[in-house]
């Protein structure tokens, strides 16, 4: 549970400056001004729970401290059974917009009524669901989710 305690502790930070993908998580991860909501979730496994995502796994932005690349991150997930059908508190939750590739990533606060999510999520924005610029507390729907993921 520490990586989403120490997702919601950054609720409200945004991007600087606006639109710039600028941000303290991307400045520790070491890769700044590029998408950053896995560099986010990232930030939050390896500071609030001591857990480096991707960690000896070969990909697309794969760093000495987490990923950056959602599709990645996605396939380490599969990859190494983290896969899980009922999502809990903490847990990953990759989304698709569009069937293609996997586009964002964010961590579960909890399951809602008929299928629905509350999550936290970098990047993000109401109108910008995948680069929107800000951390949020956000509800998606069941049919959004590509995969939930317990690491």
């Amino acid at each position: 549970m520490g990586a989403l305690s120490e997702a919601l502790r950054h609720v409200g930070v945004k991007e600087s400056p606006p639109d710039s993908n600028r941000t303290m998580f991307g400045r520790w991860f070491g890769v700044d001004g590029v998408p950053w909501c896995a560099i986010f979730v990232s930030y939050c496994f390896d500071v609030g729970a001591g857990t480096v995502l991707c960690r000896g796994w070969h990909g697309a932005g794969v760093g000495r401290r987490g990923v950056a690349y959602v599709p990645t991150l996605s396939a380490w997930l599969r990859a190494t059974g983290r896969a899980v059908e009922e999502p809990r508190p903490g847990d990953l939750v990759v989304f698709d917009w569009d069937g293609g590739a996997p586009d964002h990533v964010g961590i579960v606060i909890r399951a809602l009524p008929a299928g629905g999510l509350e999550t936290v999520e970098g990047n993000t924005a109401v109108g910008n669901d995948a680069d929107g610029g800000e951390v949020m507390r956000r509800r998606r729907t069941a049919d959004q989710v590509a995969l939930f993921a317990r690491v």
